[in-house]
This record gives structure tokens, sequence and C-alpha cells, in this order.
């Protein structure tokens, strides 16, 4: 007789041998319903091969949870990478998935690695199903990627199978035919009786899962009873077989889908844990060990018959579970995931402690409703303990814009405090307030002031609520952010230089240098470039030893536009590459939309349409994550690229709604522009009593402060209108300073428009940098062109600075679509 044996896996050669395509494709979507074997085919598979394997099972379908459990796959493979990915956020929009790919492209894939991505129909996001359908596209070298679902990837697989890009391994080839149950039972010690194997099969039809708990059940009774449904089967020859020590370890470690033996420890506090799991392993092979990575992993099949036991537990049972595992998150500084297990183990006061440990990083907008919806639900005794969690979340709602609940939550807030005996205690906490008050009062710059000097008073000391590092709205420009009273520049000016060191006090010095950047913007725009460059470097000077990157990149827009009015293209297009250097160096990624706004706002003035980033030439915001305050600076963009196509009527349409956004606060740049635009496509459709009040308008505001360079930004729309104005006596000197300024760089903008035509023909290429241009249009990344012409990956990367500089364009997409164009 036989020895049974029912934890030999039966390797089918059939198997093995479809699996080998893995390797002919940059992606492998491998897909059946739940209990087909999946996840071990595929694991003991890659086992075998020599190949660096990282694996990420997906528990829920937060887009968060998933970009940062991705992000930390790369730090087996690349440090750096890793780092940036995770700075980065999820790829949200096109513009951060070029991002993404740009960074994993870096990264130099020496051996055959397979990224594993399982239960990936968790997720259901079509951001995460284009950002991976852009990756295999990329086809790097010797990287593979292999997605395990239940249901199929995305709406393109079969294109990207055509295509040959995607090989798809589907339900079919992982039911078990009748002989090979038969095999199967054979190889575990059992001998099927005639008609026994055609019924199974008739039963389980191929189910892996089902054959398995069959062959148990017949060990066990010496029959299989043909009605039971799968749960019951697992119940009866798995669950009801463990003692009452191995049940409550099952149900204390099913919520996780992997993990460790310290994991496992935490959860059960027990010295024999690694005795029940040998054990487990030892008797079904629904757990299983990977000595690689030192996880253990329990099939979706049992997990699911557990956490299904687990719901039915009493509330006290079921939380206890969830609050150990939310103190091993905590333990590894998983605060996403530890959060959600306090939340569904109804453990509040732990829960405020991690917005705490976290200070509020975790909170995106994902995020950031769940978090509204546990303030909600939180007692008002717990919130009482935890004041700077309900201030963390006070700025969260702050930054969402959520003014009534942020109305609310400030008044519950303020009764919190007033209840703290300790004196010095409730002072700090009111000093956080009074911070936080302050950007009610965004953007008068004395209202905000008379916040940071009361929170100076009250907490001697810095916040601990804001990040320093932290990027402030997106806006390129600081005039633009704090210019809001016409006549009252000057004055405002005098006010930021005064107030700013009150706030650097209590941020330990977020946005050092600000004041001195909108002195240096208002130099600009009355047209004195000489001063405007001497405090731009003052400006640059005290933000880069505090690293305020927002800073730098305004500092750099300014350099550009300065560069603009002396006609140095070069300089411009370096200054462009500079500000996303800057970027990828501090690893604040949320920045790349305001470099965005910079290269599409001086090639606005080039009249370089075809240049602005399409994001902003088509008006799509919510490809950003611009905060509400940047987005009338995102309108001066977009209704310069709408004049610039000629595209009139939309813009007339806009202008109420560019009008209203620019209101808010107010941005009276924003109104001035917009005006001006109006203006310019009246005058187009030969409205011209209607474009003069229009720039009647902008010259109302702009000319008491002699802001003159808006004016002279779009002066061959609008100098004939200026010339009809300029009978008025009220605006004749200021109308005299914007034509002579225009006079002074209108042959310098043609001699750099004509710099750009030449350059968008390709002809000032080398014939080495336009094959390197041609192969990046085919898809090609940079080791697959230094094989192809057979040099340096960094020969590639030089070349292609060059070209960028050379051809004014910043991207691997901008330079493939401008190829395609010439073709």
């Amino acid at each position: 007789m036989l020895a049974h044996n029912t934890a030999v896996l039966y390797r089918r050669k059939s198997m093995n041998k479809i699996m080998n395509n893995i390797w002919q494709y940059p992606l492998t979507v491998v897909v059946a319903p739940m209990g087909y074997g999946k996840t071990t085919a595929v694991k003991e598979y890659l086992k075998k091969c020599k190949a660096k394997v990282v694996w990420q099972t997906l528990a829920d379908d937060s887009v968060s949870v998933f970009w940062h459990g991705f992000s930390r796959l790369f730090q087996k493979l690349d440090t750096g990478c890793a780092n940036s990915l995770a700075a980065l956020g999820a790829p949200i929009s096109s513009i951060f998935i070029e991002e993404a790919i740009e960074m994993i492209e870096s990264v130099k894939f020496t051996n055959k690695t397979v990224i594993v991505i399982d239960d990936y129909h968790l997720l259901l996001s079509e951001d995460m199903d284009k950002f991976l359908e852009r990756l295999i596209k990329t086809v790097q070298p010797n990287l593979h990627i292999v997605i395990i679902s239940r249901v199929m990837f995305g709406e393109n697989t079969t294109e990207l199978a055509l295509k040959g890009y995607c090989y798809v391994i589907d339900k079919k080839v992982f039911e078990f035919t009748k002989n090979e149950i038969i095999e199967y039972y054979k190889l575990c010690g059992i001998r099927l009786k005639p008609g026994e194997a055609a019924a199974l099969y008739d039963y389980t039809e191929g189910w892996i899962s089902a054959v398995y708990l069959c062959m148990l059940s017949f060990l066990q009774e010496g029959k299989v009873d043909w009605k039971t449904g799968l749960h019951d089967l697992i119940d009866k020859v798995i669950y009801r077989h463990c003692s009452a020590e191995v049940r409550e370890f099952l149900l204390s470690i099913c919520i996780f889908d992997s993990f460790t033996l310290p994991q496992a420890q935490a959860m059960v506090q027990k010295k024999n844990v690694g005795k029940i799991l040998n054990w487990l392993i030892a008797k079904n092979a629904f757990v299983t060990y990977d000595p690689v990575n030192r996880t253990y992993r329990m099939h979706n099949v049992l997990t699911g018959y557990l956490r299904k036991i687990l719901d039915r537990q009493k509330g006290e049972t079921r939380q206890a579970i969830f609050r150990l595992a939310g103190m091993w998150y905590v333990s590894v500084k998983d605060y996403i995931h530890a959060m959600d297990c306090f939340y569904k183990a109804a453990d509040f006061d732990k829960l405020l402690t991690v917005i705490e440990l976290d200070k509020g990083n975790s909170i995106n907008n994902e995020r950031g409703k769940r978090v509204s919806r546990i303030f909600a639900e939180c007692p008002k005794k717990v919130k009482r303990q935890h004041p700077i969690a309900c201030l963390l979340h006070l700025r969260t709602l702050f930054l969402f814009n959520e003014k009534e609940l942020f109305a609310t939550q400030t008044a519950e807030i303020i009764r919190y405090i007033d209840e703290i005996q300790d004196e010095q205690r409730q002072r700090y906490l009111r000093g956080e307030l009074e911070l936080l008050y302050s950007f009610t009062k965004y953007n008068s710059i004395t209202g905000m002031s008379e916040h940071h000097r009361e929170a100076c008073r009250l907490m001697r000391g810095t916040s601990r609520l804001f990040d320093n590092k932290s990027s402030w709205t997106g806006s390129p420009s600081v005039l633009y952010l704090f210019y809001r009273d016409s006549g009252q520049l000057e004055q405002e000016v005098s006010e930021i230089m005064e107030c700013a060191p009150y706030y650097y006090r209590l941020t330990d010095g977020h946005g050092s240098g600000t004041e001195y950047l909108m002195e240096a913007e208002r130099y600009y725009y009355i047209g004195d470039f000489e001063n405007a460059e001497i405090i731009m470097y003052k400006a640059m000077d005290t933000a880069q030893p505090r690293r305020q990157l927002t800073v730098i990149i305004c500092a750099l827009f300014l350099q550009i536009r300065l560069a603009f009015v002396k006609g140095n293209l070069f300089s411009i297009q370096n200054l462009l590459q500079e500000i996303r250097r800057e970027i990828k160096q501090y690893g604040q990624y949320l920045c790349v939309h305001t470099a965005d706004l910079c290269e599409g706002f001086i090639y606005s003035c080039l009249n370089q349409v075809k240049k602005i980033p399409s994001w902003i030439a088509t008006g799509q915001l919510q490809e950003s994550r611009l905060f509400f305050p940047s987005h009338g600076f995102f309108n001066i963009v977009y209704g310069k690229s709408l004049l610039l196509k000629g595209e009139y009527l939309k813009l007339l349409g806009l202008a109420r709604s560019f009008i209203n956004t620019a209101n808010v606060f107010p941005n009276l740049l924003g109104q001035v522009y917009t005006h001006i635009y109006v203006a310019a496509a009246q005058y187009q459709r030969k409205h011209d009593r209607e474009a003069r009040a229009a720039l009647k308008q902008a010259l109302d505001i702009a000319a008491p402060d002699q802001l003159i360079i808006p004016f002279v930004e779009n002066g061959e729309y609008i100098l004939p209108i200026l010339a009809e104005l300029e009978k008025n006596e009220q605006y004749a000197g200021f109308v005299d300073k914007v034509r002579a300024q225009y006079a002074a760089i209108a042959k310098k903008i043609e001699a750099m428009q004509d710099e750009l035509e030449n350059g968008d023909k390709l002809l000032n290429l080398t014939r080495r940098e336009l094959e390197i241009a041609e192969l990046v249009a085919d898809g090609l990344p940079n080791r697959k062109i230094a094989d192809s012409l057979m040099i340096a990956e960094i020969t590639v990367k030089k070349a292609l600075q060059t070209i960028y500089a050379k051809l004014s364009i910043s991207s691997r997409n901008e330079l493939t679509k401008k190829i395609i164009e010439e073709r």
C-alpha cells in the first residue's frame, strides 16, 4: 500500500512549457477564478528559474497602498528608484506616469527580473492599468511583469497580446484533466477505482482546490460527498481537524495575505508559533513557506474561508485581532495599514496616535476622505485626548478646501484645547491653531501675519504640524499669490519683508527667500530688470541653504523671464531643464506640474503653442495636483494657449470662470491677464468697443502699480487697442512705457521664434543625435539605444540632454512627438 503524502506538488509538464513564455513578453497575465492554483503555479515555476523575483500581493482597492507596496519592491532592485517612486506618489495622471516610467528606465536590470503582482483584481484602477501598460511598452531589457488576477487585466489586453507585449495564461490551462487527476492522486498515494476519476472530474470540473479537498475528504471518510460546497469541505477536512490552539492561530493570521514568523508571533504571542506553522505546512498544501523572502502564505481559498469565520466572531474577538495587527504595522512604521487595522478594531485612541506619529503625511486625496470619516465616528472623549491629531485633520480639511467641515471642526478643537489643564501645553496648542488660522486669511499678508505673531507668542518654538520641506501651492510666482490690492503692491512688498520672519520662526524656515522674490518680481513687472536680477539672486541665496525647492523654482522662473527679455533662448532652455533637475534632486515630484506651468508660460510668450504641455493647452486641470490657489496661474497659461490657437469664442466663454477663480482671494495678476486676453480676442473678432472695455479693466488694475510686463508680453495683440486708450491722459504715460519696452524686445522675440522654428526642423542635430532621437521615437530605452549604436549608455544620456536643449523640449514624450511630426 502506498504511503499518503497530501502535501506533494504535482508538476505538470505542460504548465512548465507554458510558463516558459514569461521570458518572451514584457507582461504575462495569469487569469483564473480563485482556487485554480495560479499563484502556486507561478511561484513554483519561478523558484526554479535563475531570476530576481519580487512579489507584491494586494489586499484591497487602495491605490496609495498599492503604490506604497510597489515602490518598496524596488528597494530590492534599486534603492534610489524606490525612494523616488515613493516620493512621486501614485501616478494618477499622464504627467506622473511619464515621471514614474523615467525613474524605472534608470534602473539597470542586469539579470532576468520578474515583478509579480498577485490579486491584481482587487485594485480596479484605470490609472494603474495605464501605468503598467505604459511600462511594458518601454520594453525594458530583462524586466518582466506577471499579473495574477481573477479577472482580465485592463481593457486593452487583447490589443497588447496582438502587438506582442502581453501573454495570457487563462483558466483552461489550470484545469486538471481526468488523467491528470488520476496521476496526481497516485502521486499522493491514492489509487482511484474505475469510475471514481470520472465522477471526481465531473464534480470539480478540474478545479485544483476542489480536487485537493476531495482527496483529504476521501482519506478521512473513504468517500466524497458530492453535494458538499467548497467552504463546507474546508471546514470538514481541514478546520475541524485542527486543535483549538491552531484554530486560534489561523483566525489571528488570516487577515494577512503573507506574513513572517515575527509577524505571526506578534499576533499570537506564544512561543510555539514556529511549531504550529511547521505542522500546518506538513499537514496540507494550503500553507506554504518561501525560504528566499522568509514569508509564509495561506492559500486564498483558506483565507477566504477563515475571514468569513472571523466576520462572524464576537466584536471583541475580531477587534482584538485587528488591534494586534495594527500594533505590528506601527512597529514597522507602516502607518497606512496600521490606520486601517485600528479602524477595523474600533480602537480610535491608537488610530489617532498613528496619525500623530505619521504627522499626517499619509493622508492624501484618497485617504483624506477616509480620515474625515474616522473623525466623524471617533468619540469626542478620544478626540479630546489627541488634539495634535485633530489639528492635523484640520490642516487636511484646509488643503482639500473643505470650508464647512473646517469651520465646524475648528469650533470643536477650540473646546478641547480650552479644557486642557496644563497651561504650557494649552498655550502651545493654541499657537498651533493660530498658525492654522493664518491660512484662512490667505492672501492678506497682514492678516496672516497677525496669526503668525500670536502663534510665536504662544508657542515659543517651531510647529509640529508643518514640514519645512513641503511645497506651498505649485505656483511659480510669489507675486501672483500675494498681489491683491491695486495701487498697493509696493506696500505689500514692504509688508512681506516685515512679516515673513515670524512665519519662518514658526516653520523652521519654510519658504525662506519668499519676501525677496516678491520684491524681485515687482521690479521685473515694472520693467526694472537690473534690480529684479540682483534681488532674485538674493532670494536664491536665502532659499538654497534651507533647501526650499518651491522658492528656488520661483527664482529660476524669474531668471527664465529675464532671459526672455534679453532674447537669450539658450539660457531659457537650460533653466527649464535646471528646474526639472532640481525637482529630481530634491525628490519633490509634486513640483513637476509647476515646471510644466513655467514651460507653458514661457512658450506661450514665444507663440509656440505646440510646446505648451498638452494637459495645460487642453485645459486638463484635473490632470494635476495643483492646490486651488494656483488654479488661476494655470488659467493664465491656458487662456494664452486658446488665444494662440485662435479659439476666441471658447476663450470668451471661459473668461468669466477665469475671473471668478482669480477673484477668490483675490489674485490680481490672474484678472489682468484674463482682461488682456479678452481684449485681444474681441479685437481679432472686430469688436473694437468690447476690446477697449476689456483692456481698460486690465489697465485700471495694473497701471496704479506700473505693471507693464503683462501688456508687453501680449504687445502684438493689444498695441492697436492701447493706442486708442492712450487718448485718455490717465493711461498715457503707462502706454508709453509699454510701447517702449515692447519695441526693445520685439526683435529679440522674433529671433528666438526663428531659432525655435529651425530647431523644430531638427536641422541643428548632429547625425548621431538624430539617430538617437529616432530610436527614442521608436520606443527604445537608453540601454537598448546604447546597444544598438554600440556606445555607452552614459553617452546616450548626455546626447539626450543636448538634444533637449537644442529642440527646446524636456522629455522623451516631446521628442517622440517631434520626430513623428517630422516623419
